[in-house]
Order: C-alpha cells, then sequence, then structure tokens
C-alpha cells in the first residue's frame, strides 16, 4: 500500500513539472504584451481596436508596438531581422490542432519571402511582418467565420 502512495505521489509530482509549451509562449506573450503597451503608452482597449480593423494603422508607436512585440519574443533583433525558424518553432508549440498548423506554417512560408530582411529597424520589421501575417491569415480563413 505505501508503495501505491508513494508511486501516485511521485506521478502526480511528474505531471505537475512537465511544462506545457503552449502555455508557456502564452504567458510569454501576456507578459511581453503588457510590457511594449507600456513602452507605446498603448492600452489594450487601444490594441483590440487596432487589431480589429481592416487595416493596421501605420503610426510609429504602433509599428515600434508591434517590433517590440517580436523582439520580446525573440524573433526579430534591433537591426530589423526576423528568425523565421523561431516565427516556425513558435508556430509549432502553439497551434495544436493540425489544421491551424498547417495555415500557420504556409503563413510564415509566405511571409518569410515577402516581408523584407534589411529594413534597418525594429518597427518597420516588426509592422511590416504583423501587415503580412495579418493579411496572409486572412486569406486562408473560412468564410463562414469573418463577420461581416
Amino acid at each position: 500500500m505505501r508503495y501505491l502512495v508513494l508511486c501516485v505521489l511521485l506521478s502526480y509530482g511528474y505531471a505537475a513539472s512537465v511544462e506545457d509549451p503552449a502555455e508557456d509562449i502564452i504567458m510569454k506573450e501576456m507578459e511581453v504584451k503588457q510590457k511594449c503597451m507600456d513602452n507605446a503608452n498603448v492600452d489594450e482597449k487601444e490594441v483590440k481596436a487596432i487589431l480589429n480593423q481592416g487595416e493596421l494603422p501605420a503610426e510609429q508607436k504602433i509599428k515600434c508596438l508591434f517590433g517590440c512585440f517580436m523582439k520580446g519574443m525573440g524573433y526579430l533583433s534591433d537591426n530589423g531581422t526576423i528568425d523565421w525558424n523561431i516565427v516556425d518553432d513558435i508556430n509549432r508549440k502553439q497551434n495544436v490542432s493540425p489544421e491551424d498548423l498547417k495555415k500557420a506554417l504556409e503563413v510564415s512560408a509566405v511571409c518569410r519571402q515577402l516581408v523584407p530582411q534589411n529594413l534597418g529597424n525594429l518597427c518597420d520589421a516588426g509592422y511590416a511582418a504583423r501587415k503580412c501575417f495579418a493579411d496572409e491569415a486572412k486569406k486562408r480563413m473560412n468564410p463562414k467565420t469573418v463577420k461581416q
């Protein structure tokens, strides 16, 4: 009986110590997003309004907000170079369904070709990448789920 209790306790301990990569990414995204919103002096309501618009505004603070986020997530350098392998790695960890992963990797592959690697700064690169992600994701959405 003691052996069974010990095995159960060890199993719970192991299960509690196993990290969920998707959850880790979500937690990091929330932390980075808040830091970047503070830096850009933008609030959550403003970010939601921007993301719900059809087009991304090209204001400098918005460009830098996206650049800050991508840098904080580790796939954009200060000079505007995007590490597409990290983008794909995050997609693999974050997208549970094979269909969502396929779409995310397709978007990444297209944007890898369209977004220049020599924009010179993280604000312009972050904006160009975010705009590409949004435009390409829209093309892959199910028309039945798109808001009219």
